[in-house]
């Protein structure tokens, strides 16, 4: 089906063109090439959001990682919390509108929460199942690529390299050395409960710290929702 096309007719919804931000895009393309890897499945901008709209492919994916998830367990034992088992009897081939849809996006969605996904990057049944937010949807499965990653799984999914120099560009013009930023793009947890600054109350890094501390923090929340606060 034609990009964004749902019915035969144009729906900007079920697609990324109304997206301006290139880093989101970005992570966009590299989510598809990820999740196309694993399910054997060719993905893009333009075929993502009907694909995975009935819930299918993401039960499908949460099938695949699982696998790595009982192999960390297996191999550590303090891996913490994490599901047992994958989404149970979800439905293929089911239509986008069906309740078997509606069930399929639950089972995931349920499943991600046990893989500690972050609740502020979980996004709502609506935002796909209507289309009411694929950025959402995006996000939790952005936030998913990297929970596997800390499982063992294979996943190039780091924020691109603008992102990673805007940080540096930063530092340069404040002064500030923001020690948990190396770290942070790079697939690894940052500590951001051990870095310590002082900083006068009102002053202007104090609001580019604290924009950059919500970016860390919720890996799934696009950076330009942040800075347009």
């Amino acid at each position: 089906m034609p990009r964004g096309k749902v019915g035969g007719k144009y729906d900007r919804r079920m697609s990324f063109d109304d997206v301006k931000d290139e880093r989101m895009l970005v992570m966009v393309d590299k989510l598809c090439v990820w999740m196309g890897g694993i399910l054997r499945e060719t993905l893009n901008r333009e075929n993502l959001i009907p694909q995975i709209r009935n819930g299918d492919f993401m039960c499908r994916l949460a099938t695949e990682i699982q696998e790595s998830v009982d192999k960390f367990t297996s191999e550590n034992d303090d891996a913490g919390p994490l599901p047992r088992k994958p989404p149970q009897n979800f439905a293929t081939g089911c239509s986008n509108r069906s309740m078997e849809a509606r069930e399929n996006v639950m089972k995931f969605l349920t499943w991600a929460r046990e893989l500690r996904v972050p609740e502020s990057s979980i996004f709502s049944p609506d935002d796909l199942l209507k289309l009411k937010g694929k950025m959402n949807v995006v996000n939790t499965l952005l936030a998913v690529a990297r929970r596997a990653k800390d499982c063992g799984m294979a996943a190039d999914i780091d924020a691109p390299p603008k992102i990673a120099n805007a940080f540096k560009g930063l530092e340069e013009k404040f002064g500030k050395k923001f020690e948990h930023t190396a770290t942070a793009f790079g697939g690894q947890k940052s500590a951001l409960k051990e870095t310590s600054m002082t900083l006068s109350t009102a002053s202007a890094w104090k609001v580019v710290q604290q924009k950059i501390d919500l970016i860390l923090q919720l890996p799934g929340k696009p950076s330009y929702e942040i800075f347009r606060a």
